[in-house]
């Protein structure tokens, strides 16, 4: 999951000024309990974590191990406290998870725009193939995560589809621990798509049905099963 997707910058003065700030913020409060929150594909993570030791604007803190396995993965985190007149992104250097420990540097101020969708997304492992009926006709790609409102699905080539384009994507989804199969074709409106780089991103919203709600719903409760199952097996 791209990082960026999660949060806007805010800066305040400039991003150096800004840094220094933070930085200064909590030498003078060390030992402060802090609130670390991360998304481990998709599922969001909160925990508490302490400031131990700050040096050239290295920032060393203690944390729980479940969030040290998801710092590992996306080498960052938000810091979240009173202390500070917005959240804070902080890029990691370091980090151990059997120590608990972990490096940061590169501070900003930002807003966590995951926190203002409606439903949970969650990434999928493996990635399903997904079929879009487009009135460009059928394009292919891989659902990259869902929600109960919407979809991202990754294309691996040029894809002029415009926002505000209705289609049908179609798309079959597999419950390990169940065992089971939901077929998945549903409406589906782009709403927005990212082109920077391959694989580009298409996301969608999308209006299931009650039942496929209620079957989406059910796979996403055991998707996080699942994440929490991962973490630990990594801890």
């Amino acid at each position: 999951m791209n990082i960026t997707d999660l949060y806007s910058t805010r800066i305040q003065k400039t991003f150096d000024e800004d840094n220094e700030e933070i930085v200064s913020i909590l030498n003078t409060n060390l030992n402060k309990t802090l609130k670390l929150i991360n998304y481990y594909e998709g599922l969001p993570l909160s925990y508490p974590a302490t400031v131990t030791a700050i040096e050239r604007g290295i920032v060393d803190m203690d944390v729980k191990a479940e969030q040290a396995v998801s710092i590992e993965q996306s080498r960052s985190a938000f810091i979240r406290s009173p202390l500070f007149k917005h959240d804070v992104f902080a890029q990691a250097q370091y980090v151990n998870i059997k120590k608990h420990a972990v490096s940061f540097a590169k501070f900003s101020y930002v807003e966590i725009m995951a926190e203002r969708r409606n439903f949970l997304r969650i990434a999928l492992v493996p990635k399903p193939k997904t079929v879009i009926e487009s009135p460009l006709g059928i394009i292919e790609g891989e659902l990259y995560d869902i929600s109960l409102s919407g979809v991202s699905v990754l294309i691996d080539h040029y894809c002029p589809l415009t926002v505000g384009t209705e289609s049908t994507i179609r798309f079959v989804l597999r419950s390990v621990e169940q065992d089971t199969y939901i077929k998945v074709n549903v409406p589906a409106t782009l709403i927005n798509y990212k082109d920077d780089a391959l694989p580009y991103k298409f996301i969608f919203s999308i209006c299931p049905d009650k039942l496929l709600e209620r079957q989406l719903s059910q796979y996403i409760f055991q998707r996080q099963i699942e994440i929490i199952k991962e973490i630990k097996e990594a801890v």
